[in-house]
């Protein structure tokens, strides 16, 4: 079993999320025509200590983000979680789980559950390894640079952003920051709502959960998935992007 060492004390992870829908059939919800989504033997999943995973608690209908610190290939992972003691305290009667884990742009999702937990030296549940998991795709011909004005809002506020790129299933984002600047706040992992109008009076306003922040020379980029995103707003943003690559030449 491969362990990782340096378990970090209980108060330095697993932030909560925000409140979820409750769970469908998938372990990845997508809109049909904008991703692809197949469904695969578990033992395509190769998780590697580390990983950051977000896990949806059936017992609660909440998200939390988790980091994998300890694995037996194809048996079980373990992953570092600080829970509330009211999660906690319903997982016997309910110890499904639907986890997801972003590596490398492909978003992989699967159903779980907790088949054991300890509070020392650290907050772990014990997952066991899943028969299935779903692979998000997305194909780089979906993708369209844009340069188009928006804004972000999230625990730190609104924020005036630059779009640098679109598709159906993310967008990436730039602005200019200081040491002051609210944005700097934003997290891996957090839910923000974006705005931005894609012309002739078409606003779009989509929830979108962060998945790359980085950092430099007075300048913050940031990508992300959206997430729950209505059919109206899926449709326009497809739509526009069908619009902008016939343009393009792309279609």
């Amino acid at each position: 079993m491969e362990v990782q060492q340096d378990i970090a004390q209980e108060n330095g992870n697993g932030a909560v999320m925000a409140e979820e829908p409750k769970a469908s059939g998938r372990a990845i919800d997508g809109h049909e025509g904008s991703r692809r989504v197949e469904r695969l033997p578990g033992v395509h999943l190769k998780l590697k200590v580390g990983n950051q995973l977000f896990l949806k608690f059936l017992c609660v209908d909440q998200r939390y983000e988790g980091k994998v610190v300890g694995l037996e290939p194809f048996a079980y992972s373990i992953v570092q979680v600080r829970l509330p003691q009211d999660t906690i305290s319903k997982l016997s009667a309910d110890p499904g789980v639907v986890a997801q884990l972003n590596a490398g742009g492909t978003l992989f999702g699967f159903r779980t559950e907790v088949v054991n937990r300890v509070s020392s030296p650290a907050p772990l549940v014990f997952l066991s390894h899943p028969d299935s998991v779903e692979r998000l795709v997305l194909r780089r011909t979906e993708r369209v640079d844009v340069t188009l004005p928006g804004t972000v809002h999230g625990h730190f506020g609104d924020h005036d952003v630059v779009l640098l790129d679109l598709a159906p299933a993310g967008c990436s984002f730039a602005a200019r920051t200081n040491l002051k600047s609210p944005l700097r706040q934003a997290k891996r992992g957090e839910r923000v709502i974006l705005r931005c109008d894609l012309g002739c009076g078409q606003p779009l306003m989509a929830p979108l959960t962060l998945c790359r922040v980085e950092e430099q020379k007075g300048r913050i980029t940031m990508g992300g998935q959206f997430v729950d995103m209505n059919e109206d707003s899926a449709r326009l943003l497809q739509e526009y992007l069908k619009r902008m690559r016939g343009l393009l030449g792309e279609e």
